[in-house]
């Protein structure tokens, strides 16, 4: 199960919250990561949605970050124009 983990890390999410979006276990999310307990097939799913809904939130996070960019970009570049008399 060490692939969850990297998948857990890559997602920037700790056990804890994981383990709350989950209702897995923090210790049994922990144990599984290890390789020293494996996850029922729901936990398991469970663990992956969660991951799941965290890469999503960061994407959603990330969309909007770069549309505020674009758009204040073309904002000063309207400003620019119109300093320079265009």
């Amino acid at each position: 199960m060490k692939a969850l983990r990297r998948l857990r890390e890559r997602a920037g999410l700790t056990q804890f919250t994981v383990a709350r979006k989950s209702g897995v276990p923090r210790m049994r999310l922990s144990l599984a990561e290890c390789g020293q307990l494996r996850l029922r097939p729901e936990e398991e799913a469970a663990v992956r949605e969660a991951i799941r809904e965290g890469l999503e939130q960061q994407a959603a996070q990330l969309r909007r970050l770069l549309a505020s960019s674009q758009t204040k970009s073309q904002e000063l570049e309207e400003a620019q124009e119109v300093r320079a008399g265009v």
